[in-house]
């Protein structure tokens, strides 16, 4: 009788979902799908998180990553490795890069990234970026730079639901699943574009590790990326410049929790396309896809 119950209140969360997605879907009017669909059934991505773990596995794969298409996320522009491996495709997906008024922090990187994409970047590079950067300082920055920059805007829109709605609105690009992650927002451009294999390499996740309580109860979060590194080349740890004190470590977990089960709705979308997902991530906490070391 229990497991019975269970699942009738499952349907009807299914249900409460899928008319919320709907109803993001409609008043947001982005129904346009940008995003390109590969050619031929042997492509391959290869996506690149910016986790402690990556620069191992840079080292390791230097000469077989030179034959990969290359997907890069966020700051990834300002390591040595960007000009080395010329990643052909970028994401961004954090809306705080393309708002006039946001943090400090984020105004200082969002002008960081304008500066180095046009400073070295040389080859095409064709950058992802949700349909509310479109028009953006950054977006305007890069399109007029001269530089041999394509742009394609997706939706980030959250879709929750019934599977066959989620897929229907998925193979479409009317949404996501929650994109608290910009892995999330790489793996389901790759999956709409129909790649037949996603490698993934430095998505550490380790998160659980690297969060603390202050001795005022303020919650802080230590940022550990591999491009994050002293003069002498040493890893460094740096803690955010802000603390998140209008959150509690519930509220943290809970997000955390949905960042994860976004994988899981990410690797059954990609099954029912028949597209391999492959976690190569020398550490991860991921445990929705496929290890490989």
């Amino acid at each position: 009788m229990f497991y019975t119950l269970l699942k009738v209140q499952r349907f009807f969360e299914a249900g409460y979902h899928t008319l919320i997605s709907l109803l993001r879907i409609v008043l947001r009017f982005r129904y346009r799908n940008q995003v390109p669909k590969q050619q031929g059934d042997n492509s391959q991505l290869v996506i690149l998180a910016n986790g402690p773990s990556l620069t191992q596995s840079l080292l390791l794969l230097a000469e077989e990553l030179d034959s990969q298409a290359l997907m890069a996320v966020n700051q990834f522009v300002l390591s040595k490795e960007y000009e080395q491996f010329q990643p052909g495709h970028y994401t961004l997906l954090d809306i705080g890069f393309f708002l006039d008024q946001t943090i400090l922090r984020v105004q200082e990187i969002r002008n960081q990234l304008i500066e180095a994409f046009i400073q070295k970047t040389s080859w095409p590079l064709t950058l992802y970026l949700p349909k509310e950067g479109k028009g953006s300082r950054l977006h305007k920055s890069l399109a007029e730079s001269g530089k041999p920059f394509s742009f394609v805007f997706f939706n980030r829109t959250n879709i929750e639901g019934y599977r066959w709605f989620r897929h229907w609105a998925y193979r479409r690009n009317l949404g996501m699943p929650k994109p608290q992650n910009v892995l999330v927002g790489c793996l389901m451009l790759a999956l709409v574009m129909r790649y037949a294999k996603i490698e993934i390499y430095g998505a550490d996740h380790s998160w659980l590790e690297n969060i603390r309580i202050g001795t005022n109860n303020e919650l802080l979060s230590i940022e550990k990326h591999f491009y994050d590194k002293d003069k002498r080349g040493v890893p460094t740890r740096r803690e955010h410049p802000e603390t998140l004190s209008r959150s509690h470590l519930h509220d943290y977990l809970h997000d955390l929790a949905r960042t994860f089960a976004s994988y899981h709705l990410i690797q059954d979308f990609a099954k029912s396309l028949g597209i391999e997902v492959v976690n190569a991530s020398q550490v991860s906490y991921i445990d929705a896809f496929e290890r490989r070391r």
